[in-house]
């Protein structure tokens, strides 16, 4: 791009450019959520088989999207009042909780009609065993019971359907069903819990907000109809809504702060409103396009994308300073300028380029859409400096050199003098810094990408300490080659759960669908039982029981289908219960966990799944973590090998030897911040990373603009000050973050910067005190 070109040919290009990228990312955006703050997304996927990918994300959607509220209170009908009030406002706002007593008499219905093959293992072998008597015996048993189970079932011989129910799994024991309700006695108050499963996901911007809004308005629905009573909500959205208004208050006043200080600087620096303009031009316009590649992409831009790409604000700037610096005090005329400043440009731009693009490399959704907006970002402001800047400033400044403008210099110059402490202060940090790299500790965990406020997870503790159930620490994953093999395996490893931890309680489809072999082995039982009318009756009569009795039951038998209960029939009933089968390439997989009132040690769960074939124990913070952790060591073999690559260039414009100065300052800032890191105790994480990425490039930009300027000369010591007090201005406010991932980002970037703008001039040779 020739200085000839003109001015109208200039705008027209950069124009269509931006328009063209604009166009596509309108086509591709969604409309319905364009900033995108479900933090799934930025999770790897699963790869090693789709049974797992879906089992994973089953089990992630059916926590992310339910919503808990608990109502208590000391006077039971005003406590159920209130939570009658509750669901009301729930379902006024369009969230519909979980109608548990419907449920329940739809699933007696089916098991009603089945209930002679659901006896438990136990039971079939007594009856088989003893036949009539067994029966005779349970009958009498069950007759006698304050209960009045027999009453109760009415054609339920023996109470075993009632003991079938009552052994079915429930999330919470200690809850019952209360109509739509589930609700317990618990230290003298009556609570009333609300189960509600949004339809979208939890993380969602539109689910999470409307969660967060109905949850508001049942609570001012319960204070209304009883202002003694309690209420108490949680929940994945409640924890998105907040993380999700966190970061967009964050992306506002770190955006608006970097930028006022920015302005504020550019102004008594340079004393025109010229660079306030084109400089906000320039941001702008390098925001907007970063943004529009993204949505070209991926259809949204993720809330963390943008919130880190408000940091791009200080690199987008480096370019205009270096233009801006040049022209204003650079002493010569305006049309020269493009071509003094053009090869550090292009050198810093390109290398800065390749530095976010080997990112795209990481296999990690965050970091792809980071790099992607990194990369284009810093390409527009380029062309913006390289095409508009030089027709938009044409006349020569009339602004006198003060002392803003002599200083930077003045220490470039200080620094380069030869002198012992050139070389011997940062050998000083350095070894300050050794002992810190011994420190560091590495962190994977996902949870750092959000900040959890100690409020809603009190309030979170408070709710699952009354319910009574921990969070498990993963799923089993039972896989077979039909539905009635993985329900035959997943019975066996229910059956060593409970042997291990006699106090979990374990939940799959073999809990509410015995295996046909299970089913069989019932029917087998009870056809011994009614095998002879006469043993059954002279059996009911020797108990003391009569005869007529026998004979009933006996004719409920003749009148029962003697087939065992299947899938379909359950699953019509009850269809929530298909979220435990996942279809395979090979068969069937069946999803399971287990729960309990404490923590469960997760090497016993892996230990009692590798006794059964094909199943296995999945905790899915751990698969994740180890995810980070590959991409984390992925991604710094990528900053090594792009910054070999970097190298390869400086060598082949600079020369070996100079090319070597030139890394001496960002490899120094970086060993200094490592140790810095360690000292205070900070994880080294894959954001900490990316920061070194950045602290490598900008420290290497600031060589080169220092290189390409003429080393001492007024105008690069400015850029490169200006760059650095710009960025820290940017990058360093992330340090006061509230999400753990940006806080270490912005923490060692602020230290990064700062010690690559003051061995910056290390990357000069050292100028003789006396130079004759």
């Amino acid at each position: 791009m020739t200085q000839r070109l003109p001015a109208a040919a200039r705008w027209l290009i950069w124009f269509i450019s931006l328009a063209a990228l604009c166009t596509v990312a309108a086509l591709r955006l969604d409309v319905r959520e364009p900033i995108n703050t479900d933090i799934l997304t930025l999770l790897p996927g699963e790869h090693d088989s789709r049974a797992l990918a879906t089992a994973t994300k089953r089990s992630r959607e059916a926590f992310v999207r339910q919503l808990l509220i608990l109502i208590g209170g000391d006077d039971t009908p005003a406590t159920r009042s209130a939570a009658q009030a509750a669901q009301g406002a729930l379902q006024t706002a369009g969230l519909h909780a979980e109608d548990s007593g419907a449920m329940v008499n739809r699933a007696l219905a089916v098991y009603q009609t089945h209930h002679f093959a659901l006896l438990d293992g136990e039971q079939a072998a007594r009856l088989d065993r003893e036949g009539a008597k067994a029966l005779a015996t349970d009958v009498a048993a069950s007759l006698a019971s304050p209960a009045g189970m027999v009453n109760a079932f009415g054609s339920d011989p023996g109470g075993y359907l009632a003991q079938f129910m009552s052994n079915l799994p429930r999330p919470y024991p200690d809850f019952l069903p209360d109509g739509a309700f589930l609700t317990a006695q618990r230290h003298g108050q009556r609570y009333y819990l609300l189960s509600v499963e949004l339809s979208g996901s939890g993380f969602g911007a539109q689910s999470s907000a409307l969660a967060t809004r109905a949850v508001r308005d049942a609570e001012t629905a319960v204070r209304t109809a009883c202002g003694a009573c309690s209420v108490e909500a949680t929940g994945a959205p409640l924890f998105a809504d907040v993380a999700r208004r966190e970061a967009q208050q964050e992306t506002v006043w770190l955006s608006l702060i970097s930028t006022v200080l920015i302005m504020l600087l550019i102004a008594y620096v340079f004393r025109s409103l010229a660079p306030h303009v084109l400089g906000f031009f320039q941001l702008f316009a390098s925001m907007l396009a970063a943004s529009a590649a993204v949505i070209a992409c991926y259809g949204s831009i993720q809330i963390l994308t943008l919130v880190f790409g408000t940091t791009l604000l200080g690199i987008a700037i480096d370019y205009a300073f270096l233009y801006f610096s040049e022209y204003w005090f650079g002493g010569g005329a305006p049309p020269d300028v493009m071509r003094k400043i053009r090869p550090g440009l292009y050198m810093g731009m390109l290398t800065g380029v390749v530095a976010f693009a080997f990112l795209l490399l990481a296999g990690f959704p965050a970091l792809t859409q980071i790099a992607i907006f990194s990369v284009t970002g810093l390409l527009e402001a380029g062309l913006v400096v390289a095409l508009i800047f030089p027709v938009a400033l044409t006349r020569t400044p009339d602004v006198a050199a003060h002392a803003a403008i002599r200083w930077p210099q003045q220490f470039i110059q200080t620094a380069c003098r030869a002198s012992p402490w050139r070389h011997l202060l940062p050998a000083l940090l350095l070894l300050g810094a050794v002992p810190g790299w011994f420190l560091l500790h590495a962190s994977d965990d996902v949870r750092e990408l959000q900040h959890f406020p100690s409020r809603l997870m009190q309030t979170d503790a408070h709710i699952r300490t009354t319910l009574g159930q921990i969070p498990p620490p993963g799923f089993f994953l039972i896989e077979a080659p039909d539905l009635q093999q993985a329900l035959n395996r997943e019975e066996e490893l229910f059956a060593q759960v409970n042997h291990v931890l006699p106090d979990s309680n374990t939940l799959g489809l073999s809990r509410f669908l015995p295996s046909e072999r299970r089913q069989q082995a019932s029917l087998k039982a009870w056809q011994h039982v009614f095998a002879s009318s006469s043993e059954l009756k002279s059996a009911f009569t020797d108990i003391g029981l009569p005869a007529q009795l026998a004979t009933h039951y006996e004719q409920d038998w003749l009148k029962a289908a003697h087939a065992p209960l299947t899938e379909p029939a359950l699953f019509n009933a009850v269809p929530d219960l298909q979220r435990f089968v996942i279809p395979t390439d090979h068969g069937v997989a069946l999803l399971a966990t287990v729960i309990g009132s404490r923590d469960i040690n997760s090497s016993v769960l892996n230990e009692v799944a590798a006794r059964v074939p094909g199943a296995r124990f999945v905790e899915p913070l751990s698969r994740i973590a180890a995810t980070f952790h590959r991409i984390r060591v992925r991604a710094t073999w990528l900053v090594i090998i792009g910054y070999l690559l970097i190298s390869t260039l400086l060598i082949w414009r600079y020369g070996r030897r100079e090319a070597v100065r030139m890394l001496y300052p960002p490899l120094l800032a970086m060993g200094i911040t490592l140790g810095a890191l360690g000292w205070l105790g900070e994880p080294v994480n894959i954001f900490v990373v990316v920061a070194l990425i950045l602290i490598l490039g900008l420290g290497r930009d600031y060589a080169v603009f220092l290189r390409e300027g003429g080393g001492q000369q007024r105008s690069p010591a400015l850029a490169v000050t200006m760059s650095a007090l710009t960025t820290l201005c940017s990058f360093g406010l992330l340090s006061l973050s509230q999400i753990p991932a940006l806080h270490a980002f912005g923490l060692a970037t602020l230290m990064g910067i700062l010690a690559s703008y003051l061995s910056a001039p290390l990357s000069l040779p050292p100028v003789p005190r006396n130079p004759t």
